[in-house]
């Protein structure tokens, strides 16, 4: 049973219209209809600023994509084969990298970058410009106007146009000394955005703290911070731990990691793959 709306009283269904009728108002009603559940309110997405540029991050920390929301003027250059999609009034131009052919060379051949770089620009109007890493995982901004940063190679996904990547940086003999691992220097007005494989975390040292890490798993950290490279032990240790060479840092400063280790990740899945007889 169910009641009249208009007198209250109680109404009968008559199942050959598919209605329910009032005899006290002798009208026909139709069958109500059941409430559809109302939708939660769905935060927008919380963007953030970089220096003039507007971005977010979206499907952070394992699929994250970089949205930039660029103004009619404004610029950004990425890594080639970054870009997920763009407006039209966006127009990219590909060029070496910064410093002559050369350098260009060297920061592609020992910092695994490519050698052209992207640069996109809302010529013809503000549009969205979407970016991401070759891996899963997450990408963070770091502003290196006021403190350079030394980046993991590969880490490295879009910066600011002032930005300046170096693999000859000084600082950076630690890294070079050794074959099979090179950092990357970055400098200059605006900002970097880097990626990772895995989820980044974040550690701000004390002054005089110390923290090993496996080099497979920096991202970045201050290049006034106090550094050098070792082996994890012996040659025992560093040839049956599965762990090869660790980076001492020494505070203060912050430094950003990736939970996840690409060759290792790589080395687990080997023996599941197809192989051919």
């Amino acid at each position: 049973m169910s009641t009249c709306p208009r007198c209250k009283n109680q109404m009968n269904y008559v199942q050959q219209y598919n209605q329910w009728y009032c005899q006290s108002c002798q009208q026909y009603l139709p069958p109500q209809q059941p409430q559809q559940p109302q939708q939660p309110n769905t935060p927008a997405a919380q963007k953030s600023r970089a220096g003039d540029l507007e971005y977010e991050t979206v499907h952070s920390p394992s699929f994250t994509t970089l949205v930039l929301y660029l103004k009619q003027g404004q610029s950004v250059v990425a890594e080639k084969g970054a870009m997920m999609y763009m407006h039209r009034t966006i127009e990219i131009q590909t060029s070496g990298r910064k410093g002559g052919l050369l350098k260009g060379i060297v920061t592609s051949a020992l910092g695994s970058e490519s050698f052209f770089v992207n640069t996109f620009t809302a010529s013809s109007g503000p549009g969205e410009l979407a970016l991401v890493g070759p891996s899963m995982g997450d990408v963070r901004a770091i502003d290196v106007t006021n403190q350079p940063m030394i980046l993991q190679s590969g880490a490295y996904l879009a910066s600011s146009p002032q930005i300046n990547l170096d693999t000859k940086w000084q600082g950076l003999k630690g890294f070079l000394s050794e074959k099979d691992f090179v950092m990357l220097h970055a400098s200059g007005p605006g900002n970097v955005w880097v990626t990772s494989f895995g989820g980044i975390i974040e550690m701000n040292l004390q002054p005089g703290e110390t923290l090993s890490v496996d080099t497979g798993h920096l991202v970045a950290f201050p290049d006034n911070i106090q550094f050098s490279v070792r082996r994890v032990g012996g040659w025992k240790s560093t040839l049956l731990s599965g762990e090869g060479l660790v980076t001492d840092l020494v505070g203060p400063g912050k430094v950003l990691m990736q939970t996840r280790h690409l060759p290792a990740f790589v080395r687990a899945i080997v023996p599941f793959l197809p192989s051919q007889r």
